[in-house]
């Protein structure tokens, strides 16, 4: 989902390794890390269709998670594909499981590179699910079906996927090695809870971004929502950049809360707003 957890906990130990194993660890002294788990996305409009993506078993960059602006940003591709995927060249940042990307590469998407902070079990993972997530079109029928019964979406053969480890605000220049050009569009799913990074995040945007028809497209829940208004300054700094509009295009109702938060307005938690950047003209 991010870049940098909202609560950081170090994993390294105070005891160091001496003494011919005297101060060794046993092996319960910590909890050990949860198995992967699988999450699946059906196709709004193509409901015979999902794809299912690894999740890494827990994480505190919250990788751990599919998070419902994932599947709404997902929806929307689905809904825009032929303006803004089929074709195009597309980039992701703080992808997780990178399953609005793979999303884009089944519909089409011509190079889609799949980003998200350079820790080696966030970028195994989004590995992983490059290659297991969707299928091949000379996969037999048999290798098309999912578990469930439905099917998996086929990569077409004029579309390739990159993952890659970056972090916000960093040189871009290899991200523009695999795009010359800059991307057409650029995918921001559920990433303003961290508030410190919205510069960086922007300047990425900025790095990246194709001119002039470029569309950055930047989903979330408001996961905190007394922090609410935080989480939309993001947009105030895109504005004052002077450079860049921005437009809202989706404000969706869900059907349940994914994580329960006491403080604040609650309906916020039900909500998944979806706003659109473009270069001003």
């Amino acid at each position: 989902m991010t870049e940098e957890d909202l609560n950081h906990n170090s994993d390294s130990s105070d005891v160091e390794d001496v003494g011919g194993g005297l101060f060794n660890e046993p092996d319960d002294w910590k909890p050990k890390t949860p198995p992967p788990t699988f999450a699946s996305h059906t196709l709004s409009l193509s409901p015979n269709s999902s794809i299912t993506v690894r999740l890494i078993g827990k994480s505190p960059l919250w990788g751990h998670l599919l998070w419902n602006a994932s599947r709404a940003t997902c929806d929307y591709l689905e809904s825009t594909a032929k303006s803004l995927v089929e074709g195009k060249s597309v980039i992701e940042f703080g992808a997780g499981a990178g399953l609005p990307s793979l999303v884009c590469a089944g519909l089409g998407g011509k190079t889609v590179v799949i980003t998200d902070y350079p820790d080696p079990d966030l970028i195994q993972n989004i590995e992983y699910n490059k290659l297991h997530s969707l299928a091949s079109v000379d996969d037999d029928e048999a290798s098309l079906q999912n578990e469930d019964g439905t099917r998996k979406v086929v990569l077409p053969k004029s579309s390739t996927i990159h993952c890659t480890g970056y972090i916000w605000g960093a040189p871009s220049d290899p991200l523009l090695e695999i795009s010359p050009g800059g991307y057409d569009l650029c995918i921001l799913s559920d990433l303003l809870f961290n508030h410190s990074q919205h510069e960086a995040l922007l300047n990425s945007v900025k790095f990246t971004l194709a001119k002039p028809d470029g569309v950055a497209l930047v989903f979330f829940t408001p996961h905190r929502p007394w922090l609410y208004e935080k989480d939309l300054n993001f947009f105030n700094i895109v504005r004052e950049s002077g450079e860049l509009e921005v437009e809202q295009v989706v404000d969706k109702i869900l059907d349940k809360v994914m994580l329960e938060e006491p403080r604040g307005d609650q309906s916020l938690l039900l909500k998944v707003f979806g706003y659109k950047i473009t270069w001003k003209k």
